[in-house]
């Protein structure tokens, strides 16, 4: 396997020709070409990096190949959309993780414009839209908040951990195997919406996002649900205190008191 994407040029005349997109050897075969034709190997990466190969007595030099291809193709979104009309697959996985191009496309944010292959998945499950979830590159207006890696992770998961959920998201109770929902997640890292009022939503331990976001030192100015209890009983308080987290000048009963007082 090579470098994504692989891709073959014809000296001297710069033709291009492209099959398995993982696979320099793969294509060779499936469109019986050879090197004794004229053909070199070359790559464009989802960064933007383009290598061209020559042999010696060439008459181009990889250089030069490479600069014809930057013209034909300035970045990589309109190399891939071109590799897919003339035949490409993004069926064809590295084998290590199972990752295709569009992963590591969506990664960059290079995909093309109206891409929509977002299911396709790597050996763990996990989508091209988990990973332009993770980067912040999901396209305005995605609505595939469902898809699910292995361990039930959805793409809001994966987007609320780096803090690219969109604004006016409302899917909050998506949840892993785990009942970890995608609340949770955005809890963890700080990064609930001003007005987010969630916070009973729990795990399958009973765990709430308001558990959560005390014990990482997230909750809001003003919060006031410091009786949300798990299974054990264990309060938003308790775990507010067990983590170092109470208001200045606050105790568990101090604030569960007040709670029971409406004070």
């Amino acid at each position: 396997m090579c470098k994504f994407a692989s891709l073959l040029f014809h000296v001297p005349s710069l033709d291009l020709a492209v099959s398995n997109l993982l696979s320099h050897s793969k294509t060779f075969e499936a469109l019986n070409l050879s090197e004794q034709q004229g053909w070199r190997e070359a790559h464009y990466l989802p960064s933007g990096e383009i290598g061209c190969r020559t042999i010696d007595g060439d008459s181009v030099s990889p250089e030069t190949a490479a600069g014809v291809l930057r013209e034909q193709f300035p970045a990589f979104p309109g190399f891939l959309s071109w590799a897919l009309s003339h035949g490409a697959s993004l069926e064809y996985r590295e084998k290590e993780g199972g990752c295709t191009v569009a992963h590591a496309a969506a990664g960059y944010g290079h995909l093309p414009s109206g891409f929509d292959r977002w299911e396709l998945v790597d050996k763990y499950g996990w989508t091209v839209a988990h990973e332009a979830a993770r980067c912040g590159h999901l396209p305005s207006g995605f609505d595939r908040w469902e898809l699910a890696d292995s361990d039930g992770r959805t793409v809001a998961h994966a987007a609320a951990d780096t803090g690219h959920l969109p604004s006016g998201f409302d899917r909050w109770e998506l949840a892993d195997i785990d009942g970890w929902t995608v609340a949770h997640e955005a809890a963890r890292y700080g990064h609930l919406p001003s007005g987010f009022d969630r916070w009973e939503l729990a795990d399958e331990r009973g765990w709430t996002v308001a558990h959560t976001a005390a014990c990482c030192g997230h909750l809001p100015s003003g919060f006031d649900r410091w009786e949300l209890a798990n299974r054990n009983g264990w309060t938003v308080a308790h775990a507010a205190d067990c983590c170092g987290r109470l208001p200045y000048g606050e105790t568990v009963e101090s604030l569960l008191g007040k709670r029971k007082d409406g004070k």
